[in-house]
């Protein structure tokens, strides 16, 4: 980049902007209570009100454990904190680790940053950082300062790190504790019953005093560089203190916790007299807790609790249960967990319930899902599994089984009749009734409260090899099945369609009525039939199919079309039968489309989910769909051809490849414009340089290389895209998704 001044300044770097796209609903957001007081964590960072509530909801999160088997350099972690611009920094035995929501970098522990035990965030944005054996350093615009015992520290062995209201600095370290000012300059505070002793932990408390423990239990205060208040472990009330809490809203006042499972409250100068105790059980060996959404998040050996004005509560639904050690939230409100041996844990939003995982349901092909009262059934290729309450349905016992023609099914228990059958869908109809198409065993069952009758070759059905049916407005049930499509109302077929009525293609997969009363088939491979009064009209690539295999013909009311879902495109049909084809759709690949009341159009895909507006579907120009996947929360794939429950209220349980998946479509999506996206700093030449005080770089002119990083630092389940361009350099913009955004 050659210009004419020496040192011209690129003010604007980077145009970086998200796109406007939907992602993530607001699941369970706890509402900010307003008496609740500011309280900061071990990490120095204020806490945040949670977006999520893992305690009070089973469903509506998702707890993802990352270790040395899926990004995190190393299994187990000491700390964890954030800085303003965005970065999350993870403390571990394997050094500083820095996450920006998409990649896990270990930093180069060449400047003597191995081993790290402790950070915290000061006031000034700078990350101190305390290690095992290395002494304390602080971390600004990417330099290191480091002190250890040369400098003055009682100890290179760093165990907590805070800050008081006036800026100093307090490091406690295995073997005393040492101040340093706004001029780093370190002093060992001087007192012989702290010279040598071993601080377990400092923690800053809301009337301007730090307060401490050591590891034998010792208790402490300070008031700038000296002790007000010392209370050794033979004279303290609570015996075996191994962590400790600053209460925010009660001055003095400090939650206790020993080896056992109970917390205490108490005052300090008081020696805890008329303390408050809580069982914590079965918890035990709290290490830390901190004050997040209204309640005291607790840290155990064992695992992780939070305790609030109704008692105690175990989260027992989480993967990470060994050796918490910390707890913060970031920016999003996601809550964040440490293990000294498991890693780091993320409790984040998650509109997608996993109802195998739920019920404890081994893994499966789900065919079709399908609501019966509090009942849920789904069909699989070896029989039907049936869950209620959250717990698999053993048993449903058979009053009467027979066929349409009266023949005897001999059976007693409808989970019996259909062990090992192979079930393509089930449907309700506007009676309640359940519609049950077997493949090759049973024909088409109806069941109703107990009473199973069945529809056979022999009662007049094409052949036994049914795969779905659909309702019309008077009740007529029409049944897609090898052959054609067959009519059955009441208790018995009254006719059907086939080969004879110039349905040349009789292997039918989809069937529904027009809102003319007209019968519309979709088939595997020979288009689309619609047959009326006037006869039987065939629809294929001639009239502007992308493909003869189709798969789901859909009604929208709303827009007065048809979405017709085939093997290689999505495309509509008005009311004439016209048909569009949707040429940027992004995903060939598709199976199904469900509707909700906003216009929105999900759509059930081999890859997982696209959402889309029916309007910008229709208007066929620039599409960009919300995308959902296994990395957004998305536990399974739907199943092809597979038939999925969507209830009035907007609950779908998608079919999937080895389950089922709850969500809700109707639910208000969350925008993605309070993301936090940054240009922390950019390469000249291969030379790192960082913002001015008025954000503008500076770059040589003798550059020849710049290289630009750019972040979007999100830690929730979402990806969303993200375009960027230098402008000046840059004729276009470029568009990406944010798991793929790299230097630039």
């Amino acid at each position: 980049m050659n210009h004419p001044s020496a040192a011209p300044v690129l003010r604007r770097i980077l145009s970086l902007m998200l796109l406007g796209l939907l992602a993530l609903p607001l699941v369970n957001a706890l509402p900010a209570a307003a008496e609740e007081p500011l309280s900061y964590n071990a990490s120095g960072n204020l806490n945040g009100v949670p977006s999520v509530d893992p305690i009070a909801n089973r469903e509506g999160f998702s707890a993802v454990l990352y270790d040395n088997t899926n990004g995190l350099p190393t299994s187990e972690a000491n700390a964890v904190a954030h800085t303003s611009e965005g970065f999350l920094w993870i403390g571990s035995y394997a050094g500083l680790i820095r996450y920006d929501g998409n990649t896990f970098e270990r930093m180069d522990s060449t400047n003597g940053i191995t081993s790290v035990t402790c950070l915290f965030v000061d006031d000034k944005d700078r990350l101190w950082i305390g290690t095992n054996a290395n002494g304390v350093a602080v971390m600004e615009r990417g330099e290191f300062r480091i002190w250890d015992k040369r400098d003055g520290l009682g100890s290179s062995s760093v165990r907590a790190v805070t800050q008081n209201k006036n800026g100093l600095i307090y490091v406690g370290t295995t073997a005393g504790v040492a101040v340093i000012d706004g001029d780093m300059d370190l002093r060992t505070l001087d007192d012989e019953r702290l010279n040598d002793a071993y601080i377990r932990d400092i923690r800053a408390g809301s009337d301007g005093l730090i307060y401490g423990l050591t590891q034998d239990g010792d208790l402490f205060s300070l008031r700038d560089r000296a002790v007000k208040t010392y209370l050794s472990s033979e004279e303290c009330s609570v015996k075996g203190v191994i962590g400790l809490l600053p209460d925010p809203s009660r001055a003095g006042y400090l939650h206790l916790a020993t080896q056992g499972s109970q917390i205490f409250l108490g005052r300090l100068e008081d020696n805890f007299a008329d303390m408050d105790t809580r069982d914590v059980s079965p918890l035990s060996y709290v290490e830390r807790f901190e004050f997040i959404g209204g309640r005291i998040w607790i840290c155990a050996g064992n695992g992780v609790g939070a305790v609030d004005a109704e008692g105690f509560h175990l989260l027992d639904n989480v993967p990470m249960n060994n050796s918490v050690g910390h707890v913060m939230t970031d920016y999003e409100g996601n809550l964040w967990f440490t293990s000294t041996r498991q890693g780091v844990m993320k409790v984040v939003p998650n509109q997608f319930t996993d109802v195998f995982e739920q019920c404890g349901l081994e893994p499966a092909v789900v065919n079709a899902t399908c609501l019966y009262g509090d009942q849920l059934f789904m069909a699989t290729d070896s029989g039907l599994i049936v869950t209620e309450n959250g717990k698999r349905v053993e048993r449903l016992p058979l009053t009467r089984a027979v066929t349409a023609s009266g023949r005897d099914l001999g059976a007693s228990d409808l989970l019996t009749f259909l062990d090992g059958v192979r079930i393509r869908s089930i449907v309700r109809d506007s009676r309640g009734r359940l519609w049950i198409s077997t493949w090759r065993t049973h024909g088409l069952l109806r069941y109703d409260r107990g009473e199973v009758l069945a529809f056979t070759v022999e009662d007049g059905l094409f052949s036994d090899r049914t795969r779905v049916v659909s309702e019309c407005e008077n009740g007529v049930i029409l049944v897609a099945n090898t052959g054609g499509v067959t009519l059955i109302e009441g208790d018995r077929v009254v006719g059907s369609y086939g080969a004879g009525d110039g349905i040349v293609n009789t292997e039918i997969l989809t069937v529904t009525e027009g809102e003319n009363g007209d019968i519309i088939l979709g088939s595997d491979g020979g288009g689309l039939y619609i047959i009326s009064e006037q006869g039987t009209r065939h629809i294929g690539v001639d009239e502007g199919l992308g493909s003869e295999v189709v798969m789901r013909v859909k009604h929208d009311p709303a827009h007065d079309l048809y979405w017709i879902v085939t093997t290689n495109s999505i495309a509509y049909m008005d009311a004439d039968y016209k048909v569009t084809t949707v040429t940027n759709f992004p995903y060939p690949n598709d199976f199904d489309v469900c509707l909700n009341s906003r216009g929105d159009v999900w759509i059930l895909a081999g890859n997982g989910i696209y959402v889309a507006s029916a309007d910008a579907l229709m208007a066929n120009g620039e599409i960009t769909p919300v995308f959902y996947s296994r990395d957004n929360g998305l536990s399974c794939i739907s199943t092809a051809n597979s038939y999925s429950e969507l209830t009035a209220d907007g609950d779908l349980y998608l079919a999937g490849t080895t389950g089922v998946v709850k969500v809700n479509i109707e639910k208000p999506l969350e925008s993605v414009n309070d993301i936090k996206a940054a240009v922390p700093f950019v390469e000249a030449d291969g030379e790192r340089l960082y913002p001015d005080g008025e954000g503008a770089f500076v770059v040589p002119s003798s550059t020849k290389k710049l290289t630009v990083y750019s972040f979007v630092f999100n830690y929730s389940l979402m990806n969303p895209r993200v375009r960027y361009r230098l402008e000046g350099f840059d004729p276009d913009v470029t568009i990406l998704s944010r798991s793929e955004l790299a230097p630039v």
